[in-house]
C-alpha cells in the first residue's frame, strides 16, 4: 500500500528542482549504454510484485533503473528483458510498458496544462488564442495533432513574427477534456507571473512526450 501511495504521488508531482548551483550526477540508459542528465532518462523500479514501474517523477522508494528518454530505447530494454539484468533478479516487464510511459508523458504534460487552465492562464478556441495573441499575453501556442490548414497557418505566421512558441500535445479530445469541450485544436498559456512556472513545465514536458514518441523503431532480433 506504502508503495502504491507512493507511485500516485511520483506521476503526478514534478521532480524536485535544482538550484542552479548543483551539478546534477549522470545516469547510464541499460538500452544503449549512454550516459546523460536524468532529465534526458527515464527512471525505473521493481514493484513488490517484480513488475517493471516507470518513476517519471523520480521519486519512487527503491534502486533507479534508468533508460534514455526515447521509446525505442525503452522497446529495446522490454524486448531484451534488460531490466532483469540490471536489476539483477527475476523480472519480467510488461509488453505494453513502452506505451505506458508514452501516455504517462502525455498524462503528466496535460495535468500541468490544466493547472494552467484552473488559474484562469490558459484559454482554447482559435478566436481566444488569437486574442491572447494580438494582445501579446501569450507566452506559448499548443496545438493538437489534427491542427492543419489555415487555422495553423495563422498561428504559425504569429509565431515567426513574434518569437511565441508553439507545442503539440496530444489529440484534440484531450486537449478538449482539460476545458471542459469535446475537442479543442488551438490553446494558449498566459505567460507566467512571478511565481509560476506553468509555461517552462507545459512546453518541457511536451518536448519530453514528443521526444519519447519520434524515436521508436523496430526491435533488432
Amino acid at each position: 500500500m506504502a508503495f502504491a501511495n507512493a507511485m500516485s504521488r511520483a506521476e503526478t508531482q514534478a521532480p524536485p528542482a535544482t538550484g542552479p548551483q548543483r551539478t546534477c550526477p549522470t545516469r547510464t540508459c541499460i538500452a544503449t549504454g549512454e550516459t546523460g542528465a536524468p532529465e534526458r532518462m527515464i527512471r525505473f523500479v521493481i514493484g513488490p510484485e517484480g513488475d517493471v514501474v516507470p518513476d517519471l517523477a523520480r521519486r519512487l522508494p527503491g534502486r533507479g533503473i534508468w533508460v534514455k528518454a526515447e521509446r525505442s530505447a525503452v522497446e529495446r530494454a522490454v524486448a531484451k528483458n534488460l531490466f532483469a539484468r540490471a536489476a539483477r533478479a527475476s523480472v519480467k516487464p510488461a509488453a505494453d510498458l513502452p506505451d505506458r510511459v508514452e501516455r504517462l508523458l502525455l498524462e503528466r504534460a496535460l495535468a500541468d496544462l490544466s493547472r494552467a487552465r484552473r488559474a484562469g492562464r490558459a484559454v482554447a478556441g482559435f478566436v481566444k488564442v488569437e486574442q491572447m495573441a494580438g494582445q501579446r499575453r501569450a507566452g506559448l501556442l499548443i496545438v493538437a495533432d489534427e491542427a492543419d490548414g489555415d487555422g495553423l497557418g495563422k498561428l504559425e505566421a504569429v509565431s515567426r513574427a513574434t518569437g511565441l512558441p508553439i507545442a503539440r500535445l496530444g489529440d484534440a479530445a484531450a486537449l478538449g477534456g482539460i476545458f471542459g469541450r469535446e475537442q479543442a485544436v488551438y490553446v494558449a498559456v498566459a505567460r507566467d507571473d512571478a511565481g509560476g512556472a506553468f509555461i517552462e513545465r507545459i512546453e518541457a514536458g511536451a518536448a519530453r512526450w514528443r521526444g519519447y514518441r519520434s524515436n521508436s523503431s523496430l526491435i533488432e532480433k
